[in-house]
């Protein structure tokens, strides 16, 4: 499942406090031909850092209504996240993470999923950064391995009239270990994610997209997992921000995603809005 959360845009925003707190919402509606009728996302994200060290904790609670809930029932998810970061010097990171998630489904054996989380960047201020990241998920019967090479750039001036930007990009290589056992036809899968942010004055946007077929993929470093085995083909989207003022922020957002049922085979959508408010201290 995905919610649409955007971690970075938090320390872009120029907070200088140390404690960040994130309530966040979403409401998902897919279209007739997915066996999904819609899904209520929200919870709270929260972080705090003291030189060298960085904690981001994120609660989340996942309502997924089927067209039919006397065949499939309602899905019901619990996740807890946990990322620790330690930065070595001015231009490198080390981070290690979990993500725990708790599953309440009728007739569904596996009530625990977890994403082990790991990663090592290297940036340079408001300028550029590259790094790798490791999720390693295990499921009922099988484990997902993925490896993900990302890349930031920093352009633009945020005094003029343009504004500033950051392009940010990533490859996700996906391996499933035993794919009759996750109801996938591949073991392997490449998707790609991009970015780009424009800042201008109180104003943050964003647009975004991600192509090529993936599944049981994890993004936005480890706080968002579609564990539910569909095979996603595509997606786009537009974030906007605005800064209220030094402490506080409001951001809302749309994802469109194109995938395949894993019940019928066939090909749906799904439409995602989502609102949060930032507030440091």
């Amino acid at each position: 499942m995905k919610k649409l959360l955007s971690i970075a845009l938090i320390a872009s925003l120029g907070f200088s406090a140390n404690l960040t707190i994130m309530p966040y919402g979403s409401y998902i509606d897919y279209t007739k031909n997915s066996v999904k009728d819609e899904a209520f996302d929200g919870g709270v994200y929260a972080s705090c850092f003291k030189w060298p060290f960085k904690v981001e904790l994120d609660g989340e609670y996942l309502k997924i209504n089927y067209r039919n809930s006397t065949f499939i029932p309602n899905y019901y998810e619990k996740d807890l996240t946990f990322v620790g970061h330690y930065f070595i010097g001015n231009h490198y990171q080390i981070k290690l993470g979990i993500r725990n998630m708790f599953i309440d489904q009728k007739y569904n054996s596996d009530d625990y999923d977890k994403v082990l989380i790991g990663g090592v960047s290297y940036y340079k201020y408001l300028k550029y950064n590259v790094g790798i990241d490791y999720y390693y998920s295990t499921y009922d019967g099988f484990h997902v391995s993925q490896i993900t090479p990302k890349a930031g750039v920093y352009f633009g001036n945020y005094y003029s009239y343009m504004g500033s930007f950051y392009l940010n990009g990533d490859v996700n290589f996906i391996n499933v270990s035993d794919k009759k056992a996750a109801g996938t036809k591949n073991n392997g899968y490449v998707n790609g994610d991009i970015s780009l942010t424009n800042y201008q004055g109180p104003w943050a946007t964003t647009i975004k997209g991600s192509i090529g077929v993936n599944t049981y993929k994890v993004a936005n470093g480890g706080f968002v997992v579609y564990n539910l085995g569909e095979e996603y083909h595509y997606s786009y989207g537009l974030d906007v921000s605005y800064r209220l003022n030094k402490r506080s922020s409001f951001k809302i957002g749309y994802d469109r995603s194109k995938f395949k049922n894993t019940t019928t085979n066939k090909k749906a959508f799904s439409n995602v809005y989502v609102a949060s408010f930032i507030y440091s201290f």
